[in-house]
């Protein structure tokens, strides 16, 4: 993945779920491979293995594979170096890997004890396509998947923080409150498992029903898909420090130059107007800009916005909205506002220069 690639829109929300989703279709493929076509060869050589070894070999592999991409694709937004992507990445893949497998064997073993003697046979078959005793075995790995992303995760923040190994690109040290600890943790536990459930209810559906595929090949494939979907829609999605504030001229006057509002070192504010020295975005007076005209401004909580510095008219317009920054000066404070991707400011009587708000890769800055 290439954070040049992904737009700061609704499109980053879903960027790591399709390539979450496509490494679990992927890890199906393989399983697949592995056991229709270099089965019969394994078999010719005497190297066999248990009937029952199928579905912990596929939910092992789609868990590590979720793990290992969301990992991977964290490491190339943020530009890690390959040995640390790598290494990172095969933690948590590895991690999730032999949790599933662990989880699988032991509720194999388990499951006799809940059920009654009549029943089981059909309980520990491995051929039996239901999800009354199917259910926790996919609960197990899809845990697995979202507790290695975790995992690795936190393991590596907190060795950054405190020995500065492994740093990304722009790496800023900053402390992580409990809750936000706790919510990343339910965000991955949460992501995996209900990626797990909604992938077993898809797997059991497309392949008990006849009307719909009543293919068990096609239901693994579908189950991956989704099961890689949600895993990568709520557990990791591209997050917002990644991307750093620019304010753009869009009028004929100076235009496209551009200045960036980056907060990474603290609280930045940025002024505007036609003050020939010292203001960071310099704009014609001919055009009714006032001296000190507006200032833009990012906290370290990257939150943006604008405020209005003079009685010359200043507005702050967006979709279905207009909002007047015009400095009144029976008020102690300047009027301002919070920022959005794409809103425009608009300075002078009508309006002659118009600023643009946008928000970019941070690398660019």
């Amino acid at each position: 993945m290439n954070i040049y690639l992904v737009p700061f829109s609704w499109a980053r929300h879903v960027a790591v779920a399709w390539v979450v989703a496509g490494a679990g279709v992927l890890a199906w493929w393989f399983t697949l491979v592995f056991i229709v076509v270099l089965g019969p060869w394994f078999w010719q050589a005497g190297l066999l293995w248990r009937h029952g070894l199928e579905g912990a070999m596929y939910l092992a592999n789609v868990a590590g594979a979720l793990a290992f991409t969301s990992l991977y694709a964290e490491g190339a937004l943020r530009r890690r170096t390959l040995p640390w992507r790598w290494t990172f990445a095969l933690t948590a893949g590895a991690f999730a890997w032999v949790f599933s497998q662990v989880s699988y064997l032991l509720w194999s073993y388990i499951i006799p004890f809940f059920v009654s003697d009549e029943m089981i046979e059909v309980a520990i078959d491995p051929s039996l396509v239901s999800l009354k005793y199917r259910a926790l075995m996919w609960l197990f790995s899809g845990i697995g998947s979202g507790l290695a992303a975790w995992t690795v995760r936190v393991a590596h923040r907190t060795v950054a923080n405190r020995w500065s190994i492994g740093l990304d690109v722009g790496w800023v040290k900053r402390p992580v409150g409990i809750w936000q600890f706790l919510g990343e943790f339910v965000y991955h536990l949460g992501g995996g498992a209900a990626g797990a459930m909604l992938g077993a209810a898809v797997w059991h559906t497309f392949g008990h029903y006849s009307a719909l595929f009543g293919d068990l090949y096609v239901a693994g494939a579908a189950a991956a898909l989704v099961w890689g979907g949600t895993h990568g829609l709520l557990c990791w999605g591209v997050p917002d420090d990644l991307y750093a504030g620019w304010i753009r001229v869009l009028s004929h006057d100076r235009y496209g130059v551009r200045i960036p509002l980056d907060s990474q070192t603290g609280t930045v504010e940025r002024f505007a107007g036609h003050f020939p020295r010292g203001l960071d975005l310099y704009l014609p007076v001919e055009r009714g800009v006032a001296e000190l005209h507006a200032s833009f401004l990012a906290d370290e909580n990257q939150r943006y916005s604008v405020r209005g510095l003079s009685v010359s008219p200043t507005v702050a317009r967006r979709f279905l909205e207009r909002i007047d920054l015009r400095y009144d000066p029976a008020r102690p404070a300047p009027f301002e506002t919070e920022l959005k991707m794409e809103d425009r400011v608009l300075l002078g009587e009508k309006g002659q220069v118009t600023l643009e708000f946008v928000l970019l890769p941070r690398e660019e800055t």
